[in-house]
């Protein structure tokens, strides 16, 4: 659990980071960066509660 807790703020890092360079810079290519991290972010979280579904109907 502590290791999701870890990818979270790491997203939240990354984000926060290329938010900023953005303000900063102005140039939208890390708008683009910031959807794709997203988007990454949710389809790992999609394949995580997946398989953590499989886990728990396996295991019963």
């Amino acid at each position: 659990m502590i290791a999701v807790r870890l990818m979270i703020v790491a997203l939240l890092i990354a984000v926060g980071a290329l938010g900023l360079a953005w303000l900063f810079t102005g140039n939208r290519k890390y708008l683009g960066y910031i959807g794709r991290v997203l988007r990454f972010a949710l389809v790992v979280g999609v394949i995580a509660a997946l398989l953590y579904v499989v886990e728990r109907l396996v295991l019963r």
